[in-house]
């Protein structure tokens, strides 16, 4: 009967393995990584860097939570750098040194992202549009809108405001706030039945349907959720930016769907985790803050980070081809 148990306790573990071995590697991936910028950089374990490191890729890591919920249905959310742009726009033009005023730019810019991810459900679900497209759409559309209201780089945040989101309590309260946010987008993913509900429908959508599941409610809930999420972010960007700029959000559509799946989502739905987004952000972190450290020009910045998604992008069809 012990041997029984041991064999069984084996078992469990090669099932568990397999299942998480995506997080496994890119965590894996993680390490290597950090050990390679250590060698190629001297000023890279700095407490300074490092610090810096951490805090400037928070808001990358929120957006990437909501875009995992767009993968796992088998779409994506382009519009989530629109989301972020715009979030900047409203905070900057409304955001005062009177207090007051902070809670209400933070109510408009949720009910903005709320409306954005509205209509791309909405489109998603009532148009019958593929969510690249749709959210395509809406991605042009939104930028217009934030590049209405701010034609060009303007207005400085209260210091006050941005130190203590991004300083807060001796840098604590930004790793709090990430410890809180990671843990709720977990349990709601893992422990919720809307999270249940998208893994079904990301999983087999008629099978979904088929036992009751509400598939558009499911897609447009998903769909406010990311845009909240892009709105949580872009909090965070211009906080750290402490300016407003219409075209801070551009480059985060597409660094949050490379952290998506490079944490492990599958492009074709289904399968995703909330850790391997935490390492895959990392992992864009350093090798942007490496390359800042080299002297690198930041266009090829983005020359390697169109790499790294080519890559997460063939990985992830392999594994589906594999199934």
């Amino acid at each position: 009967m012990e041997k029984a148990g041991i064999l069984h306790s084996k078992h469990d573990r090669l099932l568990l393995f397999k299942r998480k071995s995506e997080v496994i590697f890119v965590y894996i991936f993680l390490v290597i990584f950090f050990i390679a910028a250590m060698l190629l950089s001297d000023r890279f374990m700095t407490e300074r860097n490092l610090r810096n490191l951490i805090i400037s890729n928070i808001g990358l890591l929120f957006v990437a939570y909501g875009q995992l919920f767009i993968v796992l249905l088998g779409g994506v959310d382009l519009s989530v750098g629109s989301v972020i742009s715009l979030t900047n726009v409203i905070c900057v033009t409304m955001i005062t040194e009177n207090p007051s005023t902070w809670f209400l730019a933070f109510i408009a810019s949720l009910a903005a992202g709320a409306g954005v991810g509205l209509v791309n459900g909405l489109l998603v679900v009532r148009g019958r549009l593929q969510p690249i497209i749709a959210t395509l759409a809406t991605q042009t559309f939104f930028a217009g809108v934030a590049l209405y209201i701010m034609p060009g780089p303007e207005g400085i945040l209260p210091s006050e405001l941005c130190k203590f989101i991004t300083k807060g309590w001796n840098y604590l309260f930004p790793l709090f706030l990430t410890l809180i946010v990671s843990t709720v987008v977990w349990l709601l993913l893992n422990r919720s039945r809307f999270g249940r509900a998208v893994l079904a429908v990301g999983g087999n959508e008629q099978s979904a349907k088929s036992s009751g599941i509400s598939v558009g409610t499911v897609k447009i809930k998903s769909f406010i959720f990311t845009s909240l999420m892009a709105v949580m972010a872009g909090l965070f960007i211009s906080a750290y930016a402490t300016s407003g700029s219409p075209l801070i959000g551009e480059a985060y559509s597409q660094r949050s769907i490379t952290a998506a799946v490079v944490g492990g989502a599958a492009l074709a739905g289904g399968k995703g985790s909330v850790v391997g987004c935490i390492a895959a952000a990392g992992i864009l972190g350093i090798v942007n803050n490496l390359l800042n450290l080299r002297g690198v020009s930041s266009y090829y910045q983005y020359v390697l980070q169109g790499v790294i998604l080519i890559l997460a992008l063939a990985i992830s069809a392999v594994r589906t081809n594999k199934k």
